[in-house]
């Protein structure tokens, strides 16, 4: 057994206690000598609290554990690693993911066995019920803030935040009634969008507008002076579902940037403009996303036309899901007629499979240019995971801070604020990667597996149903290039990427190849 000592002590603790660091490490080394244990290094923190995780030694200490140094950690009393409940289980949580084990000396806690793990969760249950009363406590004090119309933190365009109030940004609160304006005018979502692209203009966040963007300000009745609160409840869990119908609304103690009537007009045509009209297209699009834009490569859209302005037939399209969103400033719209380029798709995937000798191709070039996919996806993942939990230990230390002070700054209000919707943007970027590793990865195939896959599949497609074609078409097909040109009739598929499953277990594997349009 190879084994890491960490010893910890603070100049107050050294004096209260009388227990110094070579104590500490004495009654170690001779516990590690009676078992047989082999110590490979000690990290010392001398005159540290325990109160926080920055500390030297534990650094390195979590590092190395990552590098498989050692196989247990070993400290003289748990107070050693943390006085705090909850950065003491996350240390714990660190160590088992790197397959360390975990031995505290003076309450004889071994993690390793049955007693010991059920201590560590019976801790652990306490961490939790303390972190939600923590948060209980700070959404109380939220709750009671936004009654009092004061504003809860975090960034809104038009506004800056001072001294825990909302303060109007001229250059910012211009834009705002310029989009306000253009929405009572007439123009939608989409076209006040384009228009805001084109002339340069940013969000908050210094990004490209979108209807989405667009959207939320006109929605938002901070602008006509009111405070908003807990629309939203547990964001991370229930997403949109999570909608709360009792949310808070009040008069608010900030500045409006918009009249009551300029803010009635909006809502009274936003609400006419969201009764749907009956629906007269019933067309499906199986190819969304799978066709990639030839400019930008961004996944490509439904799109409908009507055949003429009496006519109740309409033209399918697919468009650029840049341009249908963020308008013409960041790409065009690319079209491509539907009918003609899934039956190229369709017909294309049946004709392989009656072509051995574009079968053995597509095996061939597979099979040659072998290379392990899923690696940068993973890397990608366990940054989006670190920021995530840098992200929630981030907020813990500020729960922590509001818990113990009457008035918090408005600055930490802010801040929390901020890391909750980098958490939601963190776990929608995670939520994509397990998705995009979830499918199966690269292995070498034989032409008779390839040929069985797309037999089976040629036989099915065509007795699926329209609004479920699109989920198969997914299962075989990565993606969908398409050529560039001045219109749609000079438009064409470049080439189709295929992936298959040729596993033969529940290791699953990703193969991909390309099938040429000619």
């Amino acid at each position: 057994m190879k084994v890491a000592l960490y010893v910890r002590v603070s100049t107050e603790e050294q004096a209260e206690e009388g227990f110094s660091i070579n104590g500490q490490i004495k009654t170690l080394v001779e516990y590690c000598k009676r078992s047989n244990y082999k110590i490979v290094e000690i990290y010392k923190d001398e005159g540290i609290s325990g109160k926080s995780l920055d500390r030297p030694s534990l650094k390195k200490l979590l590092k190395d554990s990552k590098n498989g140094k050692f196989n247990m950690l070993m400290v003289w009393k748990i107070s050693r690693l943390s006085r705090k409940q909850l950065d003491f289980l996350s240390v714990i949580d660190e160590l088992e993911k790197n397959n360390v084990s975990f031995f505290s000396y003076s309450e004889n806690i071994d993690a390793s066995t049955p007693t010991g793990k059920a201590m560590l969760q019976m801790m652990g249950s306490f961490a939790e019920l303390e972190r939600n009363m923590i948060l209980e406590n700070v959404k109380m004090g939220m709750t009671q803030r936004a009654k009092e119309g004061k504003w809860n933190g975090g960034s809104v365009l038009g506004y800056s935040s001072k001294d825990k109030k909302l303060v109007i940004n001229e250059s910012e609160a211009n834009l705002v009634k310029y989009i306000f304006d253009l929405y009572i005018s007439g123009k939608g979502f989409k076209t006040i969008a384009n228009k805001l692209n084109h002339e340069g203009y940013k969000t908050k966040r210094n990004a490209n507008f979108s209807t989405n963007s667009i959207r939320t300000i006109i929605t938002n009745p901070v602008y006509a002076g009111f405070i908003r609160f807990n629309q939203v409840e547990d964001w991370s869990e229930k997403r949109r579902k999570g909608k709360n119908e009792n949310f808070i609304i009040v008069k608010g103690e900030h500045e409006p940037i918009i009249s009551k009537e300029v803010w009635g007009m909006t809502q009274k045509i936003f609400e006419q403009k969201s009764h749907k009209p009956a629906k007269t297209f019933t067309g499906h699009f199986p190819l969304t996303t799978l066709l990639r834009c030839p400019k930008c490569g961004q996944g490509m859209i439904g799109h409908k036309i009507k055949k003429s302005k009496k006519s109740k037939e309409y033209i399918r399209y697919y468009q650029c899901g840049n341009f249908h969103y963020k308008g013409s400033a960041v790409c065009k719209s690319n079209l491509v007629r539907a009918d003609e380029i899934e039956q190229f798709v369709f017909n294309r995937l049946e004709e392989i499979t009656t072509k051995p000798s574009v079968l053995k191709s597509i095996v061939e070039k597979v099979n040659e240019k072998i290379v392990v996919l899923k690696e940068p996806i993973k890397e990608r993942l366990n940054y989006i995971l670190e920021q995530y939990n840098q992200a929630e230990r981030n907020i813990n230390k500020y729960l922590g801070i509001i818990e113990k002070t009457a008035n918090p700054p408005e600055s930490i209000l802010d801040r929390l604020s901020d890391l909750e919707q980098d958490k939601k943007s963190l776990l929608e970027q995670k939520d994509q990667l397990e998705y995009e590793l979830n499918k199966p990865s690269i292995k070498e195939i034989s032409l008779e597996q390839l040929q069985n896959i797309l037999n089976t599949f040629s036989k099915i497609l065509p007795h699926v149903a329209p609004d479920k074609q699109k989920d198969l078409l997914h299962t075989v097909i990565n993606k969908i290039t398409v050529n560039e040109g001045n219109s749609p009739t000079e438009r064409s598929v470049k080439d189709i990427e295929l992936y298959f499953d040729a596993s033969k277990n529940n290791n699953y594997v990703l193969t991909y190849g390309t099938v040429p349009p000619e």
